[in-house]
């Protein structure tokens, strides 16, 4: 019975041309692998499916080279990760934020209120996307990951990086969020008539 191997026992059987080992592998780790991709591309819609096919695709060609030395789960996350990466470096390279750039149009004229106080719930989800947007993809990783509880030893197995470097980057993206929003604040705090 195919859950009861292991997963390189499922592996060497694929390889060897049982298909069937290979549909238990995925069966094994499809849901893990879509929430992690899921959570990674919040506001990019229909690009969730891609990378996550991708990575299995990506996963069949690079199998050989796996090793049983560290979690399959792991290793597909990382395909997955590196995967993210390259479209969030395609996005930057096309320069152009898929947000409305027009959100503060919706804050409320009040001279005693912050604009966060003044701001709908759709407004204050588009300002906070577009800090995490303007974020590299590996300070929005670790920052989406912690939103999840996912533990900085894990999160530095997926990003290939040290406990210590998850730690900072997690560090380093809170600061560039609370200074983003404090610059939003300002650019729209004042009252235009």
């Amino acid at each position: 019975m195919a859950n009861d191997k292991t997963d390189m026992e499922l592996i060497l059987e694929f390889q060897s041309g049982a298909n069937a080992a290979f549909d238990a592998l995925y069966e094994r780790y499809r849901l893990p692998l879509y929430a992690y991709v899921n959570r990674l591309m919040q506001g990019h819609g229909g690009q969730t499916d891609d990378v996550f096919q991708q990575t299995w695709i990506r996963a069949i060609d690079k199998l050989s080279g796996y090793r049983d030395q560290e979690k399959f789960s792991a290793w597909l996350m990382r395909i997955a990760h590196n995967l993210i990466i390259d479209y969030y470096r395609s996005l930057k390279r096309r320069a152009e934020d898929e947000l409305d750039d027009n959100f503060g149009d919706t804050v409320e004229d009040s001279s005693r209120e912050t604009p966060w106080s003044a701001m709908d719930e759709r407004t204050r989800a588009k300002v906070l996307n577009r800090a995490l947007n303007s974020l590299t993809p590996e300070l929005r990783e670790v920052f989406l990951l912690r939103r999840e509880n996912v533990p900085f030893q894990q999160i530095a197995k997926i990003q290939n990086c040290s406990v210590n470097t998850s730690l900072a980057r997690m560090r380093y993206a809170i600061k560039q969020l609370t200074n983003k929003l404090k610059d939003w604040e300002t650019d729209h705090s004042e009252v235009k008539p």
